[in-house]
């Protein structure tokens, strides 16, 4: 992708990670648990970033949902 959009995303990463992660955490009931949770969740955000940028943590946080509930 382009500079920007991932210097979007970093940010974006960056700036709610840590809430992020603690949404996984409460989901997955362990600090690996929610790494790899919450890992997969934004490699699935990055592919389609330029689509939920203006909005991207409840897809996020949905994407962790789905994810835990599947697994």
């Amino acid at each position: 992708m382009s500079e920007r959009i991932d210097g979007e995303f970093t940010a974006f990463v960056n700036e709610r990670g840590g809430v992020l992660l603690r949404a996984a955490y409460a989901l997955a009931g362990s600090q690996h648990g929610a790494e790899d949770l919450l890992r997969t969740a934004l490699a699935k955000a990055y592919a389609r970033w330029p689509r939920i940028r203006g909005d991207a943590e409840p897809y996020v946080r949905q994407i962790l949902y789905r994810d835990q509930v599947s697994g």
